[in-house]
């Protein structure tokens, strides 16, 4: 196996797996409201804990990831976050809970811009290796819901932390077998802008990542609430015996949908331009979450397999965008506040989808996710307008 096909199934592992950690809370909902007497705010506070850490942890990680090998940066976050979710298993309080809760986000805050970073650096064909990277942690994301509710079902809530520390430290073990070179080019190698060379487009950025934390505060607040949404809104398939598991199940089902949409969009970007895939991306995106505001039964099934295509079409489009708005010598930063923002402005949105959920009802989540959307979907068109305007002035660079 060459290095590129390694440091693939790593980091296809190590994403796959951090959004197990990230997604294990929402489908224990249910339990956790019993186990800790608690509401929905409380529990959506907890996962803004968790979001909050997850996107203020990327931005020194990515600025680390700029001045010392990934790989490390990887590993550090596999062992600590995989020890922390077993802990969680442990505790007996939810003060304690949110308290590991919170830790395990900000270790886990140090995989996407280090392995970002490293896929950028390393690998020749991007495109397609951000879309196999992203489909592997989509595919986390899919997993997340059916598979915590399924092994709660088996034991209790501690189940599914004690299985996915488990595989942290496996893949720890594994990364340990790697052994590869890093070179980071200085800033000196790089060329400074000219007349004909217009360097980093600061308008061009902004608006990327404005629309990248607006999407990131759709993100968090749907795959909180998702498969409680399902277990109470949609009609229960025979066979199953209460709605935790028909919910985490049904949203599992949808989600993998978006393994498809990574797929895609991963090879789609090498070829056709990557701001017009993004706009019409988010602009379907649109359409889907308008129906899961507003449909039942079917059309709310139909709505998240959409959603979940659109939505994580947009990720490779996203690194890869990045990778071209950037010099190698800022991936690492690069990568670091934009995972800042979509995890961490995303956070924001669990605690205020929770606050929504118990004043307005459940229902009221997903019109609120609808405005996210659409503030995203007018940067996008802002930043395809930008794009066209520059690549008039500069050709060569756009």
């Amino acid at each position: 196996m060459n290095n590129e096909k390694r440091i693939l199934t790593l980091t296809a592992g190590s994403h796959n797996l951090v959004h197990l950690f990230e997604g294990i809370l929402p489908p224990l909902i249910p339990l956790l409201l019993v186990q800790f007497q608690t509401d929905y705010f409380h529990l959506g506070l907890a996962v803004s804990v968790f979001s909050i850490a997850f996107g203020a942890g990327a931005f020194p990680a990515g600025m680390i990831s700029d001045r010392m090998p990934p790989l490390q940066l990887i590993r550090l976050f596999l062992i600590g976050a995989g020890i922390t979710s077993m802990l969680i298993a442990l505790i007996p309080t939810y003060a304690v809970f949110v308290i590991l809760v919170g830790i395990s986000g900000l270790l886990c805050s140090i995989y996407h811009p280090a392995s970002n970073t490293l896929i950028s650096h390393t690998i020749a064909l991007k495109g397609r290796a951000f879309g196999i990277h992203g489909i592997a942690g989509s595919l986390g994301v899919a997993l997340a819901p059916g598979l915590s509710a399924w092994l709660a079902a088996i034991s209790s809530w501690r189940l599914p932390y004690i299985i996915y520390g488990i595989l942290g430290l496996l893949l720890t073990a594994y990364s340990l077998t790697l052994h590869l070179s890093h070179t980071i080019h200085p800033p000196s190698s790089h060329p400074k802008a000219t007349p004909s060379s217009p360097g980093i487009d600061m308008v061009r950025l902004l608006l990327f990542y404005g629309s990248a934390a607006c999407l990131g505060l759709t993100y968090r607040g749907i795959t909180t609430f998702l498969p409680v949404y399902i277990g109470l809104r949609v009609d229960m398939a025979s066979g199953f015996t209460n709605a935790v598991t028909w919910g985490g199940t049904m949203a599992t089902a949808a989600l993998l949908f978006g393994a498809l949409g990574q797929y895609i969009g991963g090879r789609l970007v090498d070829r056709i331009s990557p701001e017009w895939m993004y706009l019409i991306s988010i602009a379907a995106g649109v359409l889907a979450v308008i129906g899961l505001s507003i449909g039942t039964n079917l059309t709310i099934i139909v709505s998240a397999i959409l959603y979940a295509f659109f939505y994580f079409a947009t990720q490779p489009i996203q690194n890869y965008m990045l990778s071209r708005y950037l010099p190698d010598h800022r991936h690492g930063i690069g990568y670091g506040i934009h995972f800042c923002l979509t995890f961490g402005v995303g956070a924001v949105a669990a605690a205020v989808s929770g606050y929504l959920a118990d004043r307005f009802g459940l229902q009221s989540v997903f019109f609120f996710m609808t405005g996210c959307f659409l503030i995203s979907l007018l940067f996008s068109i802002l930043l395809q307008l930008r794009v066209q305007k520059m690549s008039r002035l500069f050709p060569p660079d756009f």
